[in-house]
């Protein structure tokens, strides 16, 4: 900010944000993201840019339960990606493809408590992931098990555990990915009489142990 390089403060204030939804900061994730927004301004940043730092300021109000904010802030998240790709993209946007901005509205619906909705989400998202992004898939999957295990849908969380799995089997790792399978893995454990939720809460404890 002091050298007025407002490209790179976009950049930093972005990740702190996210770092921010991470740590469970999200009044922070907010006004870092506003901030960024702000940056943005400043160097007439392409639309792959704002749609970021909306996503990453639905996600902070998403986190505080505030429905209507995480709603507009998703809203114009789409609006952004929805004009397209530029070549004055930097790199650090080149991951926010179709599945992933979608798998970010999961997690927002997740927050919210629309399960439902983030199950809708997820599931598309998975199927959008290709092969080079099977980090990115495995996660979505993980995510897409516990909401679909808020939402009692036991089968479906079991499933989506499994082609989790199997990408770990096939070598993808994650710090992400395992953590969130732990809270899948002591959701499942919950129900002892689902024989397949038990069997697959004792399959996740020889991974997340």
């Amino acid at each position: 900010m002091l050298s007025g390089d407002d490209a790179l403060a976009t950049r930093t204030l972005s990740n702190m944000a996210r770092q921010s939804v991470d740590l469970g900061k999200a009044r922070e994730a907010i006004r870092f993201s506003r901030i960024a927004q702000a940056h943005a301004t400043e160097w007439s940043a392409p639309p792959r840019v704002g749609a970021l730092l909306a996503i990453r300021e639905a996600q902070g109000h998403a986190r505080l339960g505030d429905e209507i904010s995480a709603g507009n802030a998703i809203k114009r998240a789409w609006n952004h990606f929805e004009r397209g790709t530029s070549q004055r993209d930097p790199d650090w946007t080149t991951f926010l493809n179709e599945a992933e901005l979608t798998c970010l509205e999961g997690m927002c619906r997740i927050d919210l408590g629309q399960h439902r909705q983030s199950v809708k989400l997820l599931d598309h998202s998975a199927r959008l992931q290709d092969i080079e992004h099977s980090r990115n898939r495995g996660m979505c999957l993980a995510r897409l098990a516990y909401a679909a295990l808020q939402g009692r849908d036991l089968d479906h969380s079991v499933h989506a555990v499994s082609e989790s799995l199997r990408l770990i089997d096939g070598g993808m790792t994650s710090t992400r990915n395992r953590k969130q399978l732990t809270l899948v893995r002591n959701g499942l454990a919950l129900h002892r009489a689902h024989a397949p939720a038990r069997e697959m809460a004792e399959r996740l404890t020889e991974y997340t142990a």
